[in-house]
């Protein structure tokens, strides 16, 4: 009797270091780490350009960047890096409008071949 209640402990042991492994192994791995303008952020004026900071450098060659807000998608050029692990790209026809915007991100990072994606938002009140 004894001996089963070993065994029963040992097996419900055993059962919630697996649940709580497979918890924190299933913890999404962004390399994504800051931007201007910052996630969240309210901003007085239109930003003329975005720039996302990553824990490693980016590909661009593999990276795309996408600004939608009240007018849609809008156009962006000359997308880089300034060599301190970050994008950066140009709104070619920066919003006007004040209003809710998303960037939604794609990239590869340092020497890891995985492409990694995600999105943030920021806010233009303008006051006009």
């Amino acid at each position: 009797m004894l001996l089963r209640k070993k065994i029963q402990t040992s097996i419900a042991a055993i059962f919630a270091i697996t649940l709580l492994s497979a918890c924190v192994t299933n913890l999404e791995y962004s390399p994504f780490v800051s931007s201007e303008p910052a996630a969240g952020s309210v901003l007085t004026r239109a930003p003329r350009t975005l720039r996302l900071f990553y824990d490693a450098l980016p590909d661009v060659s593999q990276s795309e960047l996408v600004l939608t807000g009240p007018a849609g998608e809008y156009r962006m050029r000359g997308m880089h890096t300034m060599g301190m692990d970050d994008l950066m790209i140009e709104i070619f026809e920066p919003a006007a409008t004040d209003g809710d915007y998303t960037v939604s991100w794609t990239t590869a990072v340092g020497d890891d071949p995985s492409v990694y994606q995600g999105s943030f938002d920021f806010t233009v009140q303008t006051g006009q």
